[in-house]
């Protein structure tokens, strides 16, 4: 028997676990981690990866339909790449022509949950080529909360944890065993050699109960517990006062009448909106600052307490005083003590996992989606990166780090969409600083508001890689009415989910196990953030099924876009991408394991001088400052500091829950899935048969409510069904559920769930899109307010 052993990467999520794969006479039948990897990991999904790849239920060849979008028979028509190709051409080329590239929508599954990261930037760089300002990605219930919040505050986004070098390691909102296998190792190696855990989370998670520290937190009241814990460093002298006062805007005067920074302009109404004072202590007297030169004067030690009077331009006089101090009264309304009732934190407990974090340094953090999904999602995060800020630690090593990565060049293209066709996306207007206008996503929310309205224009077709929108995200029921209405639709993927029901092409993908992929940085940590691999094909592509880069090429050329895809090579597009980093494809190949990049990490780098300047590099914000007062949430019209934007659907709010919804309803991802996908694989589904709703025993019966009983789910918006499942791992006042359930199970008998019946688990079903974040957008699914019942199976059976 011929047995071959392939050292390569599994491409399935973000964690980029290194790994073995076995071919035995041709089939694939193994995956186990790579000992000798620096990422060497695996988790239950990577080990079902052969079973995945052989799948019955796979999508074979290019299929066509020929009935009605409303007919539950779509009617497919087995047709050949070269016919459906070149429909797909001519039907987009005639929009483009009529309707103007924007009439396109094209969408791509997560990078971080799938296997899309081979290739979404050849998605942006089809949309961006085409003409198209419309990429439809749920980043704005993701990661770009996390990221915006940091670029907001420190000019670059969330820094990478240390966990290799920290003495305390805080997970907010995240579940490394589930989301990010690698990240797990790390944080369960750095426990064993004596670093400290804190858990953030409303469920108690395997990581949770082997925590030095667990915080249950109410779900969505993440902002409030962030602020008590900020008025703990401050209150307790935790806090680094000197990183305050020399790298921090916490010394700039802001004005009581206006809650707006004190600039020149205020003082003699010509002077720089851009050029700030605070008041130095030693002179008694406003001491400019300017982001290039940085204070006036010698000497100058700004205060971070007090209250001053400044004379302004029309001869008034108000009171100023410095940013820390008016953080400093805001955190104190929310002191541990007074924020217990809506938090359902004990306030010592908050106390003893702010002194850890200050004490046991170096300490990182990391946080993602449970702090991602909520109505408040981006100024929750901003008072994380506040309490992070506070302690001094940015960019030190063991905390959270700026490491040295594999320098590229992009692939995604956006250079090629004209400037006025981005200021077109949609839900610009609406969030200018959101997705929208920064990372250049679109939700699906508005996707589904141009089809069905025409606003602020009509989309007449969508492109789709691998992607769910209906599983996805919240109203599936309306985004059910909006693909039915819809033009014309492609859908690439490996398995047909219910969003591809509604497509006009049906196409296969390639799994990541039968393309090539190239990835330049493998990780997070020192060791593998300039680990740069290249993977190939374990088995060739099974069917007809064709990898997304290769059907991205060849639609390219037959929409004229040739000349921006490398003359159709891909291995050409991959040099293009190493190029800055010296690294060729050859000397790749000849390291299946992958190399290690000559970088180096410097820490601590803005500290260091500019030679060109000679001064200090400082931070990439405006102010060259890390913000606690951010100016351009301000500039924005939005709070520059932490606010508590409250929504009616959200339990981030009132201690008091609702009579008839007095439940938090919470979502978590299992690890044996990949969001909205794998219900299929028995390997899997063995494990977890029926979607459930974990509820705690006390809870379960005061409503009467069985162990293993189906029950219904409620909120505002709709309804579920559900098997409970009693635990005391979410709190008496709270439930959880696991998004994604409508996938039967062939080879165990185990049946599918209709995505938008009265017997649906489709828990965005009870999600609705009305409520969000003012400046991301983002849709609170992990923090409504619901009610749990048993299910009445005979009276469902009737509807």
């Amino acid at each position: 028997m011929a047995v071959e052993q392939i050292h390569t990467y599994c491409a399935m999520c973000t964690s980029r676990c290194g790994v073995i794969a076995t071919v035995e006479n041709g089939v694939f039948t193994k995956v186990v981690p790579d000992p000798m990897h620096p990422n060497g990991c695996i988790c239950v999904k990577g080990t079902a990866a052969p079973e995945m790849v052989y799948s019955p239920d796979r999508l074979q060849y290019p299929m066509h339909r020929t009935r009605p979008k409303g007919d539950p028979d779509p009617g497919w028509v087995r047709i050949t790449w070269d016919e459906a190709l070149a429909e797909v051409a001519s039907r987009l080329a005639e929009i483009r022509e009529k309707s103007g590239p924007e009439a396109v929508v094209f969408g791509c599954a997560t990078a971080a949950g799938t296997s899309a990261v081979d290739f979404f930037p050849w998605v942006q760089r089809l949309a961006n080529s085409f003409g198209s300002p419309n990429i439809m990605f749920a980043d704005h219930i993701c990661s770009w909360n996390k990221n915006a919040a940091a670029q907001h505050t420190f000019g670059v986004s969330q820094p990478a944890p240390d966990y290799d070098q920290a003495g305390c390691v805080l997970q907010w909102g995240v579940n490394p065993q589930a989301s990010k296998p690698t990240d797990a190792m790390r944080i369960s190696q750095a426990k064993r050699r004596g670093a400290k855990i804190i858990v953030i989370d409303p469920r108690k998670t395997d990581l949770a109960q082997k925590a030095d520290v667990w915080l249950q937190v109410r779900p969505g009241s993440d902002g409030i517990l962030a602020l008590a814990m900020i008025h703990v460093l401050l209150e307790e002298g935790l806090y680094d006062e000197r990183f305050v006062q020399e790298w921090t805007n916490g010394p700039f005067l802001v004005r009581n009448d206006t809650q707006q920074l004190l600039t020149a302009r205020d003082l003699d109404g010509v002077g720089r909106p851009d050029h700030y004072f605070g008041w130095d202590s030693r002179g008694g007297l406003p001491v400019a600052y300017h982001p290039d030169a940085g204070y006036e004067g010698e000497n100058v030690k700004p205060a971070l307490t007090g209250e001053y009077p400044v004379q302004l331009a029309d001869g008034s006089t108000i009171g100023c005083r410095p940013v820390f101090a008016v953080l400093r009264a805001s955190a104190a309304e929310y002191a541990p003590e007074r924020s217990e009732p809506v938090t359902w934190v004990p306030a010592e407990e908050v106390r003893r996992a702010t002194r850890l974090f200050a004490t046991a340094q170096p300490s990182c953090y990391f946080t993602w989606v449970g702090l991602e999904q909520h109505t408040s999602a981006t100024q929750i995060n901003r008072a994380v990166c506040i309490f992070y800020a506070l302690t001094g630690q940015f960019d030190r090593q063991g905390s959270n780090v700026l490491f040295a990565g594999t320098p590229t060049n992009s692939m995604a293209g956006r250079n090629l969409l004209p400037k006025d066709q981005a200021a077109r996306r949609l839900g610009i207007a609406e969030h200018p600083i959101g997705p929208p206008g920064t990372a250049g996503w679109v939700t699906a929310s508005d996707v589904y508001r141009a089809i069905l309205e025409g606003n602020p224009y009509p989309v007449r077709a969508l492109v789709t890689f691998g992607t769910d929108v209906l599983m996805g995200n919240g109203e599936p029921l309306r985004g059910k009415a909006a693909l039915e209405a819809l033009e014309f639709s492609v859908h690439i993927d490996l398995f047909a989910n219910p969003s591809a029901a509604f497509a006009d092409i049906l196409l296969p993908a390639a799994s990541c196990w039968e393309r090539s992929g190239l990835r330049p940085s493998l990780g997070s940590g020192e060791d593998t953030a300039a680990w740069a691999q290249f993977r190939e094909p374990v088995i060739p592509a099974r069917h007809e099924a064709r990898a997304e880069v290769d059907v991205i090429c060849d639609l390219a050329t037959r929409l004229g876009l040739q000349t921006h895809y490398f003359d159709g090579s891909v291995e050409a597009a991959m040099a293009h991408e190493l190029a800055p980093s010296g690294v060729t494809l050859e000397e790749l190949r000849e390291h299946p394991m992958g190399v290690r990049v000559a970088t180096r990490t410097r820490y601590q780098k803005y500290a260091e001088v500019d030679e060109r300047t000679g001064r200090h590099r400082g931070f990439a914000t405006p102010t060259r400052k890390v913000e606690l007062y951010a100016t351009g949430l301000a500039a924005a019209g939005h709070a520059p500091l932490p606010g508590l934007e409250v929504s009616a659907g959200s339990s981030f709010g009132p201690a008091e829950a609702p009579a008839d919804y007095p439940l938090a309803l919470t979502f978590f991802r299992l690890v044996q899935f990949r969001d909205v996908q794998d219900r299929n694989i028995p390997r899997l589904r063995r494990q977890v048969p029926d979607p459930f709703l974990e509820i705690h025993p006390a809870t379960a019966n005061m409503l009467g409510i069985q162990d293993n009983e189906w029950v219904i789910v409620e909120t505002q918006t709709g309804r579920i069904r559900l098997k409970a499942k009693l635990t005391d791992a979410v709190h008496p006042r709270g439930v959880a559920t696991a998004h994604g359930w409508w996938q039967k199970c062939q080879e165990l008998g185990l049946v599918g769930f209709d995505p938008f019946g009265p017997e649906s688990a489709n828990a965005n079903l009870l999600v609705s899109n009305e409520s969000v974040d003012p400046i991301s957008g983002s849709v609170p699914h992990r923090s409504l307010m619901c009610r749990v019942r048993k299910a009445d199976l005979r009276s469902l059976a009737a509807e």
